[in-house]
């Protein structure tokens, strides 16, 4: 058999490699180092979602029930601290005519009907004790005389 192609020397042709490189990637970018696995999304469980979702929504519709039955559960009513220190003094001053300053009455006192709480004042320089009875559901109160 004879060929008529020669190779460079004159000699026979040179065989093509059995073997060719593997073509590059088609899709995605070329990437240098190791590949890490893709992420996987962390999915919660049904019953994980149920069980804190449950109490949850139990508690709003416990808080709406009360708050549409019951007058007042969410909006208490509590005495300005300002305004009850000056009443207070205003009755000391006015009515039992005392020689009073320096009212500290405790704050954040609800305003409940018969509920008591102690405020102090200095009368004549000396500290002495207000027992304070709630009287009425608009914020009226009877100061007691100081003990």
């Amino acid at each position: 058999m004879t060929s008529s192609y020669r190779g460079s020397d004159g000699d026979s042709p040179t065989p093509a490699p059995g073997w060719a490189p593997a073509p590059p990637a088609q899709w995605g970018p070329a990437s240098t180092g190791s590949t890490a696995p893709p992420e996987r999304r962390r999915r919660f469980s049904r019953r994980l979602v149920i069980a804190v979702a449950g109490p949850v929504v139990a508690v709003v519709a416990l808080v709406a029930v009360l708050g549409l039955t019951r007058p007042g559960f969410l909006d208490k009513k509590v005495f300005d601290t300002a305004a009850l220190q000056q009443g207070v003094l205003s009755v000391l001053r006015d009515d039992y005519l005392l020689d009073a300053d320096l009212v500290t009455c405790p704050p954040g006192r609800p305003v409940t009907v018969g509920s008591r709480f102690s405020c102090s004042a200095q009368v004549s320089g000396a500290p002495k004790t207000i027992t304070v009875t709630v009287v009425s559901s608009d914020g009226r109160f009877e100061v007691a005389r100081p003990q």
